[in-house]
């Protein structure tokens, strides 16, 4: 493989984790700033007879004008002791993460996109990337839900949606700074699996599903539509969005079901503890039948929502 093509694909495997993270959704082409959507943070409490559990609804990639975060925000972080993340961000952003985790992205040895691919989703694959600058001897010996995340993620966006102004690195900034301890609900493999067990003909049906999406547009209006729920915080908006993931039950399966319920014995132990916790998941994870806020409704905790007139 020549250096072009190596650093093109370790540009792509770098950028890969932060796509698993982004909820396969793409980035945006223009930004609707809502004048009072901060004070409805998706941010609720749970007390315990020994603490507080904080549950706070993440974007994880954000531009710069959606700070500086409000009160709500500042809150549950300051009257917490320790931070956890879907992923500890100490492992996350890690340079060698991305080195280690480069063997699940490629195809078994013998094998190329070319070889697994039907014929029509190849030449549809081929044809999209060119304009990109890069060609299927780049691409060729990678998975084919590896591309799918990184062609959702491809858009023109006049306004600047990065991981690092995310709200995960935003706390994780904040807490190394500060000294305060910090976690993860699962591993970065945990969040491979989820991509990496399914079927070759989902990857395939999910792949070719976006890249005959031809009017990037339609892409960059859901994910507008996702933050624009999220910073108003409007849970009803992100059951929507939920409910479009069902179109690929065994996804939405791994994606959201399992891990929420994976994540329940740990909130719960949380809750035990006699310091308080914040617990910083993507926003997607609190709504729906499946979501986290429901799961924790029906074991019987009270759910109050941090308002940002707290002090």
């Amino acid at each position: 493989m020549t250096n072009h093509h190596h650093s093109a694909q370790a540009h792509w495997m770098g950028r890969l984790l932060i796509f698993i993270l982004v909820l396969v959704l793409p980035g945006i082409a223009q930004s609707q700033m809502v004048g009072n959507g901060y004070n409805n943070s998706l941010i609720y409490k749970i007390q315990s007879d020994t603490n507080t559990v904080y549950i706070l609804g993440s974007i994880h990639v954000l531009a710069e004008e959606y700070y500086p975060l409000t009160r709500s925000f500042s809150y549950a972080y300051y009257n917490s002791q320790k931070v956890i993340f879907e992923i500890d961000p100490e492992i996350l952003f890690s340079p060698d993460t991305a080195k280690k985790n480069e063997k699940y992205y490629m195809l078994p040895k013998g094998q190329t996109l070319k070889s697994t691919l039907a014929p029509s989703t190849y030449q549809l694959l081929k044809k999209k990337l060119q304009p990109l600058g890069l060609d299927m001897a780049q691409v060729n010996k990678l998975k084919p839900w590896v591309v799918y995340l990184n062609m959702s993620g491809k858009f023109d966006s006049s306004i600047e949606f990065r991981p690092d102004l995310g709200i995960e690195n935003y706390f994780y900034q904040r807490a190394k700074d500060a000294g305060k301890p910090t976690g993860g609900l699962e591993t970065v493999q945990d969040q491979i699996a989820v991509f990496d067990t399914l079927p070759m003909k989902v990857q395939e049906a999910m792949l070719k599903e976006t890249l005959a999406i031809t009017d990037s547009k339609k892409r960059e209006q859901a994910f507008l539509h996702m933050v624009k729920s999220w910073h108003q915080g409007n849970l009803e908006g992100l059951e929507e969005l939920v409910e479009t993931m069902k179109t690929y039950p065994l996804f939405y399966e791994k994606l959201l079901v399992e891990r929420n319920q994976n994540w329940m014995p740990q909130i719960e132990k949380f809750l035990t503890e006699d310091k308080n916790v914040l617990v910083i998941v993507g926003a997607a994870h609190l709504a729906g039948e499946d979501g986290l806020l429901t799961l924790l409704k029906r074991k019987g905790y009270q759910l109050e929502r941090v308002s940002y007139a707290m002090p």
